[in-house]
């Protein structure tokens, strides 16, 4: 059986707010599950997202300081 994180200990492994993930959730960029009332994300969908995308675009978006 697959692990399953729940949003706060997804953002942490990715080292990004729940916030993000909860966006991320909403847009489709990750993709989740409810079960009862909680959102959980699958080990895989945590990889798939690392491998396409190793930047997350809060880092992308992060402006150079001089």
């Amino acid at each position: 059986m697959e692990k399953l994180y729940s949003v706060e200990e997804a953002a942490e492994m990715l080292r990004l707010s729940h916030w993000t993930i909860w966006s991320w959730l909403r847009t489709g960029k990750l993709r989740g599950a409810k079960i009862g009332d909680r959102r959980v994300i699958r080990e895989s969908e945590l990889l798939r997202l690392i491998v396409d995308d190793p930047k997350p675009a809060a880092v992308k978006a992060a402006p150079a300081r001089v």
